[in-house]
């Protein structure tokens, strides 16, 4: 026997708890609630890690570009570092889409249900 609201676990005959004075239930009776991953919440995670692994990617094949100097050979030598020969469209549009995976990840983290 158990209480419900204390959760104090007594013996068989019992049947008030000494410090709440409610009547005590079966151990099989108390609602076991587990939070856990909604399927949604599990779907974003999904889709924020591949955005992410999508961002990456593609900030990698600048970085490759521009070890291989096709960006160099493009652009020319006047200017330096990485995010000079990046286009001011293709920086805004990193920074938006890194920024969305990382807001995607947060809500399936964040997306609990009780089962």
């Amino acid at each position: 026997m158990i209480c419900p609201l204390c959760k104090a676990e007594y013996e068989k005959g019992y049947t008030k708890c000494s410090d709440c004075h409610i009547d005590l239930v079966e151990r099989a009776d108390i609602p076991r609630y587990v939070n856990s991953l909604s399927q949604k919440g599990l779907s974003m995670l999904k889709f924020g890690i591949a955005l992410l692994f999508v961002t990456m990617f593609e900030l990698m094949t600048l970085i490759t570009l521009h070890d291989s100097n096709i960006m160099h050979t493009t652009y020319g030598e006047g200017l330096s570092g990485l995010l000079c020969y990046i286009n001011p469209i293709i920086k805004l549009f990193l920074g938006v889409q890194f920024i969305i995976s990382l807001l995607v990840l947060i809500y399936g983290f964040c997306s609990k249900e009780r089962n």
